[in-house]
């Protein structure tokens, strides 16, 4: 059951409000010089050593590697405080996620859950533009904050599209009741002690139902939080947060607690919040 927590529920409320005297506009796109972003290297292989603390963490990573220079200087880089977004009325993302198999995979950051492209492939829809899902993964507090308030975890489902452009949608989990169901079968397969490769496969995964019924969002052009760091990335964090139980969310801590980077400055990025009423 999606609900939604007082701070983003003033938000909203706000926004709705303002929609009367705001000018219309029905996306917000990335700056018209902001580069196409790059997904980040496979985990090991000659990738250096980074982490979430100590001298390979966030700090750090900007020298790490030569690659890796816009986590030090980019511009436009993630994870931010959304503070005062400005109101418009904003068509919702279409959601074409279909049920199918996934695998779960543990990067040595996070946990991902990567669909079966070959049974079904799950598409995302901003505006004219479609993207193609490829992984989910989860952050341990949120990465995003909401007028300074985080939440116990965060989740972002990764989408590109054939030029590789990166789409990411953030969805906040709070604690409470009643407990998801429909995160319960990739919850079952989330331990460090699934080694098999038959066990880490989820026969049949409900990606819809992954996600609250309000697709209204959060948008703004920022960047991956992992290294390289690139930027580009069309981010919309939904408004609607799902619940997840006491038990639920320990079973994500339990694998990573503190994978997440500090928030970055927003250096004169225009974040923007749907105002219209309803879903």
């Amino acid at each position: 059951m999606a609900t939604t927590r007082p701070d983003l529920a003033r938000l909203i409320a706000l926004g709705a409000g303002l929609c009367a005297v705001a000018a219309v506009t029905t996306v917000v796109p990335a700056a018209a010089d902001a580069p196409t972003p790059v997904a980040p290297r496979s985990e090991g292989g000659d990738n250096p050593e980074w982490s979430y603390s100590g001298d390979t963490g966030p700090a750090y990573w900007g020298s790490l590697d030569q690659d890796w220079a816009l986590c030090a200087d980019g511009s436009m880089q993630s994870p931010i405080d959304v503070v005062d977004p400005t109101p418009k009325p904003l068509k919702n993302p279409v959601f074409r996620y279909a049920k199918s198999p996934a695998t779960v995979i543990d990067t040595g950051h996070t946990v991902e859950g990567v669909p079966d492209y070959f049974v079904r492939p799950s598409f995302l829809r901003i505006g004219s533009e479609a993207y193609r899902l490829k992984q989910f993964h989860f952050h341990a507090p949120s990465e995003h904050r909401i007028n300074g308030k985080s939440y116990p975890l965060e989740l972002h489902f990764v989408h590109s599209d054939e030029s590789g452009r990166i789409a990411v949608v953030g969805l906040f989990v709070q604690e409470g009741a009643p407990a998801s169901r429909a995160w319960r079968p990739f919850l079952r397969k989330l331990t460090s002690h699934v080694n098999e490769a038959d066990d880490r496969q989820i026969p049949a995964l409900d990606w819809p139902g992954l996600l609250p019924e309000d697709k209204r969002t959060i948008r703004y052009s920022g960047s991956l939080t992992t290294p390289g760091c690139s930027e580009g990335v069309r981010w919309n964090l939904l408004t609607a947060t799902i619940t997840m139980s006491p038990a639920q969310i320990a079973r994500f801590t339990r694998e990573y607690d503190g994978n997440h980077r500090p928030l970055q400055p927003l250096n004169g990025r225009t974040v923007t919040i749907d105002a219209t009423r309803g879903n």
